[in-house]
Protein backbone atom coordinates (compact mmCIF):
# COMPACT_ATOMS: atom_id res chain seq x y z
CA UNK A 1 0.00 0.00 0.00
CA UNK A 2 1.27 4.01 -0.87
CA UNK A 3 2.35 5.60 2.43
CA UNK A 4 -0.07 8.90 2.42
CA UNK A 5 2.59 10.50 4.46
CA UNK A 6 5.23 9.71 1.98
CA UNK A 7 3.01 11.72 -0.50
CA UNK A 8 2.65 14.61 1.07
CA UNK A 9 6.18 14.91 1.55
CA UNK A 10 6.86 14.47 -2.00
CA UNK A 11 4.38 17.82 -2.76
CA UNK A 12 5.84 19.57 0.36
CA UNK A 13 8.85 19.28 -1.47
CA UNK A 14 7.50 20.08 -5.35
CA UNK A 15 5.68 23.12 -3.79
CA UNK A 16 9.13 24.31 -2.02
CA UNK A 17 11.21 23.61 -5.61
CA UNK A 18 8.75 25.52 -7.49
CA UNK A 19 8.40 28.43 -4.79
CA UNK A 20 12.55 29.05 -5.20
CA UNK A 21 12.41 28.52 -9.32
CA UNK A 22 9.53 31.91 -8.92
CA UNK A 23 11.71 33.49 -6.69
CA UNK A 24 14.63 32.81 -8.77
CA UNK A 25 12.44 33.76 -11.81
CA UNK A 26 11.09 36.89 -10.41
CA UNK A 27 14.82 38.02 -9.41
CA UNK A 28 15.72 37.06 -12.59
CA UNK A 29 13.09 39.10 -14.17
CA UNK A 30 13.66 42.22 -11.75
CA UNK A 31 17.31 42.00 -12.76
CA UNK A 32 16.67 41.59 -16.27
CA UNK A 33 14.34 44.96 -15.65
CA UNK A 34 16.85 46.93 -14.27
CA UNK A 35 19.41 45.74 -16.64
CA UNK A 36 17.10 46.86 -19.59
CA UNK A 37 16.55 50.09 -17.49
CA UNK A 38 19.77 51.32 -17.32
CA UNK A 39 21.45 49.41 -20.63
CA UNK A 40 19.06 47.30 -22.00
CA UNK A 41 18.10 50.33 -24.14
CA UNK A 42 21.95 50.85 -25.63
CA UNK A 43 22.61 47.54 -25.78
CA UNK A 44 19.99 46.51 -28.45
CA UNK A 45 20.33 49.55 -30.29
CA UNK A 46 24.42 48.85 -30.78
CA UNK A 47 23.42 44.84 -31.66
CA UNK A 48 20.70 46.79 -34.25
CA UNK A 49 23.71 48.64 -35.47
CA UNK A 50 26.04 45.77 -35.95
CA UNK A 51 23.37 43.84 -37.56
CA UNK A 52 22.31 46.63 -40.17
CA UNK A 53 26.48 46.81 -40.89
CA UNK A 54 26.62 43.47 -41.00
CA UNK A 55 23.88 43.21 -43.97
CA UNK A 56 25.47 45.85 -45.59
CA UNK A 57 28.85 44.45 -45.84
CA UNK A 58 27.07 41.13 -46.74
CA UNK A 59 25.17 43.08 -49.68
CA UNK A 60 27.94 44.89 -50.72
CA UNK A 61 30.06 44.50 -54.00
CA UNK A 62 33.40 45.55 -54.48
CA UNK A 63 33.45 49.21 -56.26
CA UNK A 64 30.31 49.89 -54.16
CA UNK A 65 30.06 52.48 -52.04
CA UNK A 66 27.52 53.43 -49.03
CA UNK A 67 27.37 56.45 -46.93
CA UNK A 68 24.63 57.99 -45.04
CA UNK A 69 24.86 61.82 -42.91
CA UNK A 70 23.25 59.95 -40.02
CA UNK A 71 21.15 56.94 -38.38
CA UNK A 72 19.13 57.73 -35.58
CA UNK A 73 17.66 55.27 -34.01
CA UNK A 74 14.56 54.77 -31.31
CA UNK A 75 14.38 50.95 -30.24
CA UNK A 76 11.46 51.94 -27.59
CA UNK A 77 8.96 53.04 -30.84
CA UNK A 78 10.68 50.82 -33.21
CA UNK A 79 12.01 54.13 -35.02
CA UNK A 80 14.80 54.18 -37.28
CA UNK A 81 16.10 57.00 -39.82
CA UNK A 82 18.74 57.69 -42.11
CA UNK A 83 18.98 61.06 -43.77
CA UNK A 84 20.97 61.77 -47.10
CA UNK A 85 21.71 57.71 -48.19
CA UNK A 86 24.00 57.36 -50.77
CA UNK A 87 24.58 54.49 -53.12
CA UNK A 88 27.24 55.00 -55.58
CA UNK A 89 29.36 52.62 -57.83
CA UNK A 90 33.26 53.27 -58.96
CA UNK A 91 33.65 54.41 -62.59
CA UNK A 92 35.61 50.95 -62.90
CA UNK A 93 32.93 48.78 -63.05
CA UNK A 94 31.81 49.99 -66.41
CA UNK A 95 34.06 48.33 -67.98
CA UNK A 96 32.71 45.58 -66.45
CA UNK A 97 29.44 45.49 -67.27
CA UNK A 98 30.48 46.62 -71.20
CA UNK A 99 32.13 43.21 -70.55
CA UNK A 100 29.90 41.26 -69.02
CA UNK A 101 31.13 40.46 -65.90
CA UNK A 102 27.73 42.80 -64.20
CA UNK A 103 24.92 42.88 -65.82
CA UNK A 104 23.93 45.63 -64.54
CA UNK A 105 24.96 48.80 -62.13
CA UNK A 106 22.64 50.80 -59.55
CA UNK A 107 23.18 53.59 -57.74
CA UNK A 108 20.83 55.50 -55.62
CA UNK A 109 20.39 58.24 -53.41
CA UNK A 110 17.70 59.44 -51.01
CA UNK A 111 16.82 62.88 -48.76
CA UNK A 112 15.67 60.30 -46.23
CA UNK A 113 14.25 56.48 -45.61
CA UNK A 114 12.40 55.82 -42.51
CA UNK A 115 11.24 52.77 -41.05
CA UNK A 116 8.50 53.18 -38.13
CA UNK A 117 7.40 49.79 -36.13
CA UNK A 118 10.06 48.28 -36.84
CA UNK A 119 10.18 44.73 -34.65
CA UNK A 120 14.45 44.77 -33.22
CA UNK A 121 13.80 41.80 -31.55
CA UNK A 122 12.70 39.60 -35.18
CA UNK A 123 15.37 41.37 -36.56
CA UNK A 124 18.35 39.53 -33.86
CA UNK A 125 16.63 36.56 -33.07
CA UNK A 126 15.17 35.40 -36.37
CA UNK A 127 16.51 37.55 -38.78
CA UNK A 128 13.23 38.70 -40.38
CA UNK A 129 13.06 42.57 -41.61
CA UNK A 130 9.70 43.85 -40.51
CA UNK A 131 7.92 47.18 -40.17
CA UNK A 132 4.75 48.73 -40.05
CA UNK A 133 5.75 51.22 -42.16
CA UNK A 134 8.70 52.12 -44.74
CA UNK A 135 8.95 55.47 -46.14
CA UNK A 136 11.75 56.92 -48.58
CA UNK A 137 11.34 60.63 -49.49
CA UNK A 138 12.95 62.41 -53.03
CA UNK A 139 15.05 59.23 -54.26
CA UNK A 140 17.02 59.43 -57.40
CA UNK A 141 17.46 56.23 -58.97
CA UNK A 142 19.93 55.76 -62.02
CA UNK A 143 19.96 52.17 -63.64
CA UNK A 144 22.57 51.34 -65.80
CA UNK A 145 22.30 48.02 -67.93
CA UNK A 146 24.57 46.25 -70.44
CA UNK A 147 21.99 45.39 -73.32
CA UNK A 148 20.74 42.21 -71.31
CA UNK A 149 17.97 41.60 -70.02
CA UNK A 150 17.52 41.89 -65.91
CA UNK A 151 15.40 40.15 -63.62
CA UNK A 152 13.35 42.34 -61.34
CA UNK A 153 14.42 40.22 -58.62
CA UNK A 154 17.79 40.84 -58.95
CA UNK A 155 18.71 43.93 -56.63
CA UNK A 156 17.34 41.59 -53.39
CA UNK A 157 19.68 38.48 -54.55
CA UNK A 158 22.41 40.04 -52.80
CA UNK A 159 20.81 40.02 -49.65
CA UNK A 160 19.95 35.94 -49.78
CA UNK A 161 21.19 33.96 -46.56
CA UNK A 162 24.74 33.32 -46.85
CA UNK A 163 26.94 31.82 -44.00
CA UNK A 164 23.48 31.89 -41.95
CA UNK A 165 23.86 36.07 -40.69
CA UNK A 166 21.83 37.46 -43.37
CA UNK A 167 17.78 38.37 -43.13
CA UNK A 168 15.22 35.97 -44.83
CA UNK A 169 12.74 37.60 -44.53
CA UNK A 170 11.40 41.64 -45.86
CA UNK A 171 7.99 42.53 -44.78
CA UNK A 172 6.45 45.69 -44.81
CA UNK A 173 2.74 46.58 -44.03
CA UNK A 174 3.08 50.15 -45.58
CA UNK A 175 5.57 50.99 -48.45
CA UNK A 176 5.67 54.27 -49.43
CA UNK A 177 8.08 56.34 -52.08
CA UNK A 178 7.69 59.76 -52.56
CA UNK A 179 8.64 62.72 -55.13
CA UNK A 180 11.48 59.96 -56.86
CA UNK A 181 13.29 60.37 -59.90
CA UNK A 182 14.86 57.38 -62.27
CA UNK A 183 17.20 57.12 -64.79
CA UNK A 184 17.87 54.29 -67.05
CA UNK A 185 20.46 54.12 -69.41
CA UNK A 186 21.41 51.06 -71.81
CA UNK A 187 25.44 51.15 -72.51
CA UNK A 188 24.60 48.77 -75.46
CA UNK A 189 22.93 50.93 -77.21
CA UNK A 190 20.03 48.62 -78.14
CA UNK A 191 17.52 50.45 -75.28
CA UNK A 192 16.66 54.35 -75.23
CA UNK A 193 17.68 56.12 -72.60
CA UNK A 194 14.68 56.59 -69.88
CA UNK A 195 14.31 59.14 -67.95
CA UNK A 196 11.15 59.80 -64.74
CA UNK A 197 9.54 62.16 -62.81
CA UNK A 198 7.15 62.27 -60.18
CA UNK A 199 7.03 58.91 -58.76
CA UNK A 200 4.67 57.94 -56.20
CA UNK A 201 4.66 54.42 -54.89
CA UNK A 202 2.45 53.24 -51.87
CA UNK A 203 2.66 49.38 -51.27
CA UNK A 204 0.92 47.24 -48.98
CA UNK A 205 1.66 44.00 -47.58
CA UNK A 206 4.81 43.94 -49.22
CA UNK A 207 7.05 40.59 -48.90
CA UNK A 208 10.12 39.79 -50.00
CA UNK A 209 10.98 36.34 -49.05
CA UNK A 210 14.55 35.26 -49.69
CA UNK A 211 14.55 31.19 -49.65
CA UNK A 212 17.81 29.73 -48.19
CA UNK A 213 16.89 25.88 -49.58
CA UNK A 214 16.65 26.91 -52.72
CA UNK A 215 18.04 30.02 -53.00
CA UNK A 216 15.17 32.42 -54.43
CA UNK A 217 14.04 35.43 -53.86
CA UNK A 218 10.12 35.85 -53.91
CA UNK A 219 8.06 38.87 -54.04
CA UNK A 220 4.75 39.44 -53.03
CA UNK A 221 2.75 42.82 -52.45
CA UNK A 222 -0.76 43.27 -51.46
CA UNK A 223 -2.45 46.87 -52.76
CA UNK A 224 -0.13 48.68 -55.11
CA UNK A 225 -0.44 52.18 -55.77
CA UNK A 226 1.92 53.80 -58.64
CA UNK A 227 2.11 56.86 -60.10
CA UNK A 228 4.23 59.56 -61.69
CA UNK A 229 4.35 62.85 -63.46
CA UNK A 230 6.18 62.35 -66.59
CA UNK A 231 8.57 59.52 -68.45
CA UNK A 232 10.84 60.99 -70.90
CA UNK A 233 12.87 58.97 -73.44
CA UNK A 234 15.01 59.50 -76.51
CA UNK A 235 15.26 57.02 -78.93
CA UNK A 236 18.67 55.59 -80.56
CA UNK A 237 17.07 57.73 -84.29
CA UNK A 238 16.68 60.84 -81.92
CA UNK A 239 13.33 60.66 -81.80
CA UNK A 240 11.54 61.56 -78.52
CA UNK A 241 8.94 59.59 -76.82
CA UNK A 242 6.96 61.07 -73.55
CA UNK A 243 4.33 60.03 -71.30
CA UNK A 244 2.62 62.41 -68.99
CA UNK A 245 0.73 61.63 -65.87
CA UNK A 246 0.28 57.72 -65.32
CA UNK A 247 -1.36 55.58 -62.47
CA UNK A 248 -1.72 52.01 -62.02
CA UNK A 249 -3.39 50.26 -59.66
CA UNK A 250 -2.97 46.43 -58.40
CA UNK A 251 -6.34 46.62 -56.09
CA UNK A 252 -8.39 47.99 -59.38
CA UNK A 253 -5.98 46.13 -61.77
CA UNK A 254 -6.19 49.48 -64.55
CA UNK A 255 -3.88 52.24 -65.38
CA UNK A 256 -4.37 55.01 -67.17
CA UNK A 257 -1.86 56.96 -69.11
CA UNK A 258 -2.27 60.33 -70.86
CA UNK A 259 -0.49 62.77 -73.03
CA UNK A 260 2.17 60.29 -74.95
CA UNK A 261 4.15 61.81 -77.93
CA UNK A 262 6.35 60.62 -80.35
CA UNK A 263 7.93 63.56 -81.53
CA UNK A 264 10.13 63.15 -84.61
CA UNK A 265 13.80 64.36 -84.40
CA UNK A 266 14.63 68.05 -86.44
CA UNK A 267 15.34 67.94 -90.08
CA UNK A 268 17.62 69.40 -91.99
CA UNK A 269 15.99 70.20 -94.78
CA UNK A 270 19.06 71.95 -96.43
CA UNK A 271 20.98 68.56 -96.42
CA UNK A 272 19.92 66.58 -99.57
CA UNK A 273 21.93 63.52 -98.70
CA UNK A 274 20.55 62.01 -96.00
CA UNK A 275 18.75 59.29 -96.68
CA UNK A 276 14.70 59.05 -96.95
CA UNK A 277 12.93 57.69 -94.15
CA UNK A 278 9.58 58.17 -92.64
CA UNK A 279 9.09 60.58 -90.24
CA UNK A 280 5.96 59.96 -87.90
CA UNK A 281 4.57 62.63 -85.35
CA UNK A 282 2.46 60.94 -82.87
CA UNK A 283 0.16 61.94 -80.22
CA UNK A 284 -2.82 60.19 -78.21
CA UNK A 285 -4.91 62.26 -75.89
CA UNK A 286 -5.25 58.61 -73.29
CA UNK A 287 -4.69 55.04 -72.89
CA UNK A 288 -6.59 52.75 -70.45
CA UNK A 289 -5.77 49.84 -68.79
CA UNK A 290 -8.20 47.22 -68.07
CA UNK A 291 -7.57 43.93 -66.20
CA UNK A 292 -4.30 44.75 -65.75
CA UNK A 293 -2.35 42.07 -64.16
CA UNK A 294 0.64 43.73 -61.96
CA UNK A 295 1.07 40.41 -59.85
CA UNK A 296 2.31 38.98 -62.94
CA UNK A 297 4.14 41.67 -64.21
CA UNK A 298 6.57 41.71 -61.04
CA UNK A 299 6.36 37.83 -60.56
CA UNK A 300 6.73 36.46 -64.14
CA UNK A 301 7.94 39.93 -66.04
CA UNK A 302 4.67 39.29 -68.36
CA UNK A 303 2.21 41.95 -69.37
CA UNK A 304 -1.15 40.53 -69.06
CA UNK A 305 -4.12 43.53 -69.95
CA UNK A 306 -7.56 42.47 -70.28
CA UNK A 307 -8.74 45.66 -72.40
CA UNK A 308 -6.41 48.48 -73.71
CA UNK A 309 -8.33 51.50 -75.18
CA UNK A 310 -6.71 54.14 -76.95
CA UNK A 311 -8.27 57.83 -77.25
CA UNK A 312 -7.79 60.58 -79.62
CA UNK A 313 -4.67 59.31 -81.68
CA UNK A 314 -3.05 61.46 -84.05
CA UNK A 315 -0.27 60.13 -86.72
CA UNK A 316 1.12 61.98 -89.32
CA UNK A 317 3.74 59.96 -91.54
CA UNK A 318 5.95 62.23 -93.85
CA UNK A 319 8.05 60.75 -96.56
CA UNK A 320 10.08 62.81 -98.69
CA UNK A 321 11.09 60.82 -101.78
CA UNK A 322 13.40 63.52 -103.13
CA UNK A 323 16.42 62.49 -100.71
CA UNK A 324 18.44 59.44 -101.78
CA UNK A 325 16.97 55.87 -100.60
CA UNK A 326 18.85 54.72 -97.42
CA UNK A 327 20.32 51.29 -96.81
CA UNK A 328 17.34 48.77 -97.08
CA UNK A 329 15.55 47.28 -93.73
CA UNK A 330 14.17 44.21 -93.51
CA UNK A 331 10.12 45.02 -92.41
CA UNK A 332 8.30 42.03 -90.19
CA UNK A 333 5.14 41.82 -90.42
CA UNK A 334 2.92 42.91 -87.38
CA UNK A 335 2.75 38.99 -86.25
CA UNK A 336 6.23 38.30 -86.51
CA UNK A 337 6.91 41.64 -84.45
CA UNK A 338 4.63 40.63 -81.72
CA UNK A 339 6.32 37.35 -81.92
CA UNK A 340 9.45 38.12 -81.66
CA UNK A 341 9.28 40.55 -78.19
CA UNK A 342 11.73 39.15 -75.75
CA UNK A 343 9.20 38.94 -72.99
CA UNK A 344 5.14 37.71 -72.37
CA UNK A 345 2.41 39.82 -73.97
CA UNK A 346 -1.08 39.32 -73.63
CA UNK A 347 -3.80 41.90 -74.43
CA UNK A 348 -7.36 40.07 -74.60
CA UNK A 349 -8.56 43.43 -76.57
CA UNK A 350 -6.98 46.63 -78.05
CA UNK A 351 -9.86 49.32 -78.87
CA UNK A 352 -8.74 52.53 -80.93
CA UNK A 353 -11.26 55.18 -80.73
CA UNK A 354 -11.33 58.33 -82.43
CA UNK A 355 -8.09 58.55 -84.15
CA UNK A 356 -6.72 60.31 -87.30
CA UNK A 357 -3.91 60.48 -89.33
CA UNK A 358 -2.29 62.40 -92.46
CA UNK A 359 0.37 60.68 -95.17
CA UNK A 360 2.19 63.07 -97.08
CA UNK A 361 4.73 62.39 -99.44
CA UNK A 362 6.94 64.28 -101.95
CA UNK A 363 7.16 63.07 -105.46
CA UNK A 364 10.74 63.51 -107.03
CA UNK A 365 9.97 64.13 -110.78
CA UNK A 366 6.74 67.02 -109.63
CA UNK A 367 8.88 68.37 -106.19
CA UNK A 368 5.86 69.05 -104.62
CA UNK A 369 3.60 67.13 -101.29
CA UNK A 370 0.88 64.99 -101.88
CA UNK A 371 -1.75 64.51 -99.37
CA UNK A 372 -4.00 61.19 -98.11
CA UNK A 373 -6.00 62.13 -95.07
CA UNK A 374 -7.61 59.36 -92.50
CA UNK A 375 -10.21 59.99 -89.83
CA UNK A 376 -13.10 59.31 -87.87
CA UNK A 377 -10.51 55.99 -87.13
CA UNK A 378 -11.93 53.04 -84.76
CA UNK A 379 -10.56 49.48 -84.18
CA UNK A 380 -10.93 46.67 -82.12
CA UNK A 381 -8.68 43.63 -81.84
CA UNK A 382 -8.67 40.72 -79.91
CA UNK A 383 -5.89 38.20 -78.92
CA UNK A 384 -2.74 39.78 -79.45
CA UNK A 385 -0.11 37.88 -77.69
CA UNK A 386 3.04 35.97 -78.26
CA UNK A 387 2.20 34.10 -74.84
CA UNK A 388 2.33 29.59 -75.97
CA UNK A 389 -0.72 29.10 -73.93
CA UNK A 390 -2.67 32.12 -74.80
CA UNK A 391 -2.13 31.35 -78.60
CA UNK A 392 -2.66 27.39 -78.10
CA UNK A 393 -6.37 28.72 -76.74
CA UNK A 394 -6.74 31.54 -79.31
CA UNK A 395 -4.14 31.13 -82.36
CA UNK A 396 -4.99 34.33 -84.49
CA UNK A 397 -5.04 38.30 -84.28
CA UNK A 398 -8.81 39.05 -85.08
CA UNK A 399 -10.00 42.57 -85.26
CA UNK A 400 -12.26 44.76 -87.51
CA UNK A 401 -11.71 48.58 -88.40
CA UNK A 402 -13.76 51.57 -89.70
CA UNK A 403 -12.35 55.10 -91.17
CA UNK A 404 -13.43 58.33 -93.35
CA UNK A 405 -11.07 58.22 -96.37
CA UNK A 406 -10.29 61.42 -98.14
CA UNK A 407 -12.97 63.37 -95.65
CA UNK A 408 -15.99 61.34 -97.29
CA UNK A 409 -15.66 57.92 -98.60
CA UNK A 410 -16.61 55.19 -95.37
CA UNK A 411 -14.43 52.33 -95.40
CA UNK A 412 -14.37 49.28 -93.41
CA UNK A 413 -12.99 46.11 -92.75
CA UNK A 414 -11.40 42.57 -91.46
CA UNK A 415 -8.22 41.77 -90.48
CA UNK A 416 -6.70 38.28 -89.33
CA UNK A 417 -3.31 37.24 -88.73
CA UNK A 418 -1.97 33.59 -87.51
CA UNK A 419 0.20 33.23 -84.61
CA UNK A 420 1.75 30.23 -85.48
CA UNK A 421 4.95 31.69 -87.03
CA UNK A 422 3.66 31.26 -90.67
CA UNK A 423 3.18 34.93 -91.32
CA UNK A 424 -0.33 34.29 -92.96
CA UNK A 425 -3.44 36.79 -92.70
CA UNK A 426 -6.40 38.05 -94.29
CA UNK A 427 -7.52 41.54 -94.94
CA UNK A 428 -11.08 42.51 -96.45
CA UNK A 429 -11.69 45.84 -96.76
CA UNK A 430 -14.89 47.86 -98.21
CA UNK A 431 -14.89 51.28 -100.15
CA UNK A 432 -18.16 53.32 -100.38
CA UNK A 433 -19.30 56.49 -101.88
CA UNK A 434 -15.95 58.47 -102.90
CA UNK A 435 -16.30 61.34 -105.10
CA UNK A 436 -12.82 61.15 -107.28
CA UNK A 437 -12.74 64.64 -107.09
CA UNK A 438 -11.02 64.45 -103.43
CA UNK A 439 -8.31 62.25 -104.50
CA UNK A 440 -6.41 65.65 -105.93
CA UNK A 441 -5.09 66.26 -102.76
CA UNK A 442 -2.93 63.75 -104.00
CA UNK A 443 -2.67 62.85 -107.67
CA UNK A 444 -2.33 66.33 -108.82
CA UNK A 445 0.52 67.17 -106.86
CA UNK A 446 2.32 63.38 -107.19
CA UNK A 447 0.85 62.78 -110.59
CA UNK A 448 -0.15 65.86 -112.17
CA UNK A 449 -3.76 64.35 -112.94
CA UNK A 450 -6.42 66.40 -111.97
CA UNK A 451 -9.78 64.68 -111.76
CA UNK A 452 -12.69 66.38 -113.11
CA UNK A 453 -15.65 63.68 -112.29
CA UNK A 454 -16.94 60.36 -111.62
CA UNK A 455 -17.88 58.47 -107.95
CA UNK A 456 -16.68 55.44 -106.70
CA UNK A 457 -19.81 53.72 -105.95
CA UNK A 458 -18.03 50.61 -104.09
CA UNK A 459 -14.54 48.49 -103.92
CA UNK A 460 -14.44 45.07 -102.18
CA UNK A 461 -10.76 43.34 -101.37
CA UNK A 462 -9.67 40.69 -100.56
CA UNK A 463 -6.10 39.66 -99.50
CA UNK A 464 -4.45 36.75 -98.27
CA UNK A 465 -0.90 36.09 -97.94
CA UNK A 466 2.58 35.69 -96.15
CA UNK A 467 5.83 37.25 -95.95
CA UNK A 468 6.32 36.54 -99.14
CA UNK A 469 3.67 36.58 -101.77
CA UNK A 470 -0.19 37.47 -101.73
CA UNK A 471 -3.19 37.14 -103.64
CA UNK A 472 -6.82 38.20 -103.79
CA UNK A 473 -9.50 39.92 -105.67
CA UNK A 474 -10.74 42.93 -106.17
CA UNK A 475 -14.14 43.96 -107.28
CA UNK A 476 -14.97 47.87 -108.52
CA UNK A 477 -17.79 49.87 -109.41
CA UNK A 478 -17.32 53.27 -110.82
CA UNK A 479 -19.01 56.24 -113.27
CA UNK A 480 -18.64 58.77 -115.08
CA UNK A 481 -14.54 59.02 -114.32
CA UNK A 482 -13.03 62.19 -115.75
CA UNK A 483 -9.51 63.18 -115.80
CA UNK A 484 -6.87 65.35 -117.34
CA UNK A 485 -3.35 67.07 -117.01
CA UNK A 486 -2.95 69.44 -114.19
CA UNK A 487 -3.31 73.11 -115.71
CA UNK A 488 0.08 74.62 -115.75
CA UNK A 489 2.08 71.07 -116.65
CA UNK A 490 5.38 72.25 -118.52
CA UNK A 491 4.71 71.51 -122.40
CA UNK A 492 8.32 69.14 -122.13
CA UNK A 493 6.04 67.06 -119.04
CA UNK A 494 2.79 67.10 -120.50
CA UNK A 495 3.15 64.99 -123.28
CA UNK A 496 5.46 62.40 -121.07
CA UNK A 497 2.80 62.17 -118.89
CA UNK A 498 0.08 58.74 -118.46
CA UNK A 499 -2.71 61.66 -117.56
CA UNK A 500 -1.87 62.92 -121.06
CA UNK A 501 -3.00 59.60 -122.62
CA UNK A 502 -5.91 59.20 -120.28
CA UNK A 503 -7.27 62.72 -120.77
CA UNK A 504 -7.32 61.83 -125.18
CA UNK A 505 -9.19 58.87 -124.02
CA UNK A 506 -11.79 60.18 -122.19
CA UNK A 507 -12.35 63.33 -124.78
CA UNK A 508 -16.34 63.49 -125.16
CA UNK A 509 -15.68 61.91 -129.04
CA UNK A 510 -14.59 58.80 -127.67
CA UNK A 511 -17.35 58.34 -125.60
CA UNK A 512 -16.80 60.54 -122.22
CA UNK A 513 -16.27 59.19 -118.66
CA UNK A 514 -15.35 56.03 -117.69
CA UNK A 515 -17.57 53.38 -115.56
CA UNK A 516 -17.05 49.69 -114.66
CA UNK A 517 -18.96 47.17 -112.87
CA UNK A 518 -16.76 44.12 -112.35
CA UNK A 519 -14.41 41.85 -110.19
CA UNK A 520 -10.50 40.65 -111.17
CA UNK A 521 -7.81 38.81 -109.32
CA UNK A 522 -4.45 39.49 -108.83
CA UNK A 523 -1.03 38.35 -107.52
CA UNK A 524 1.90 39.98 -106.17
CA UNK A 525 5.31 40.06 -104.56
CA UNK A 526 6.37 41.40 -101.10
CA UNK A 527 9.06 44.14 -101.00
CA UNK A 528 10.09 42.90 -97.29
CA UNK A 529 11.83 46.33 -97.13
CA UNK A 530 8.17 47.95 -97.03
CA UNK A 531 5.81 47.64 -93.87
CA UNK A 532 2.25 46.00 -94.55
CA UNK A 533 0.76 49.01 -95.53
CA UNK A 534 2.81 49.36 -98.75
CA UNK A 535 2.16 45.85 -98.92
CA UNK A 536 -1.77 46.83 -98.79
CA UNK A 537 -1.29 49.49 -101.04
CA UNK A 538 0.72 47.42 -103.74
CA UNK A 539 -2.04 44.92 -103.42
CA UNK A 540 -4.57 47.53 -104.15
CA UNK A 541 -2.84 49.10 -106.59
CA UNK A 542 -2.83 45.85 -108.60
CA UNK A 543 -6.39 44.87 -107.92
CA UNK A 544 -7.26 48.38 -109.80
CA UNK A 545 -4.79 48.07 -112.57
CA UNK A 546 -6.60 44.74 -113.15
CA UNK A 547 -10.06 46.14 -113.20
CA UNK A 548 -9.48 49.42 -115.01
CA UNK A 549 -7.17 47.73 -118.05
CA UNK A 550 -10.29 46.59 -119.98
CA UNK A 551 -11.84 49.82 -119.83
CA UNK A 552 -9.09 51.20 -120.89
CA UNK A 553 -8.46 48.63 -123.54
CA UNK A 554 -11.89 49.16 -124.27
CA UNK A 555 -11.41 52.52 -124.86
CA UNK A 556 -8.46 52.35 -127.06
CA UNK A 557 -9.82 50.44 -129.25
CA UNK A 558 -13.13 52.66 -129.31
CA UNK A 559 -10.44 55.48 -130.24
CA UNK A 560 -8.70 53.33 -132.66
CA UNK A 561 -12.02 52.75 -134.49
CA UNK A 562 -13.14 56.28 -134.10
CA UNK A 563 -9.88 57.91 -135.50
CA UNK A 564 -9.96 55.42 -138.55
CA UNK A 565 -13.63 56.41 -139.20
CA UNK A 566 -12.80 59.92 -138.85
CA UNK A 567 -9.47 59.64 -141.41
CA UNK A 568 -12.28 57.54 -144.03
CA UNK A 569 -14.34 60.04 -143.85
CA UNK A 570 -11.80 63.16 -144.34
CA UNK A 571 -10.60 61.07 -147.33
CA UNK A 572 -13.57 60.83 -148.51
CA UNK A 573 -14.09 64.53 -148.38
CA UNK A 574 -11.07 65.60 -149.79
CA UNK A 575 -11.58 63.15 -152.73
CA UNK A 576 -14.72 64.59 -153.11
CA UNK A 577 -13.17 68.31 -153.10
CA UNK A 578 -10.63 67.07 -155.61
CA UNK A 579 -13.74 65.82 -157.99
CA UNK A 580 -15.47 69.09 -157.62
CA UNK A 581 -12.29 71.19 -158.41
CA UNK A 582 -11.87 68.95 -161.68
CA UNK A 583 -15.82 69.36 -163.01
CA UNK A 584 -15.17 72.60 -162.27
CA UNK A 585 -12.26 73.19 -165.17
Amino acid sequence: MTDPGRGRRIRRIMLRILGVLAVLLVAAAGVGAWWWADRGEDWLERNVRERIGRMIDEASVPGYTFRMDALLVDTRTGHLRANNVVLDFDEVLLDSLRSGEFRYLFAARAGSIELRGLSFWRLLVWREFRVEAFEMREPELYYLVGGERVALSAPFTRLQPGGGRAISLVRADTLIVRGAAAKVEDLSGSLPVMDLSGLAVAGYAVRITMDQRRSGVRLTIGDTELGFDSLRTQLPDGDRFHIGHTSLSRHGMRGLMRDIRLIPAPVDTTDRTQPRKPVIDLAVDSITLQGLDIDRLIAQQALHIGELVVRGMRLKVVLDKTLPPGEPITRALPAASLLAIPFAIRIDTLTLLRASGTYHERDPDTRRWGRVPFRQIEGRFTHITNFGPAIVEHPKIEGGFSLLLFDSARVSGRYTAELDGSDRFTVMATVTDLPLENLNSATRPLLRIQVNGGRLHRMDLRMEGDDRRARGDLALNYTDLLVRVEPGTPRELRHSMFGSVLETMLKEAYGGGLSADRERNFSIDRDQNKAIITYLWHATREGLARNLAPEAWERMRSMLRTDAEQRREQRSLRKQRREERQEQR
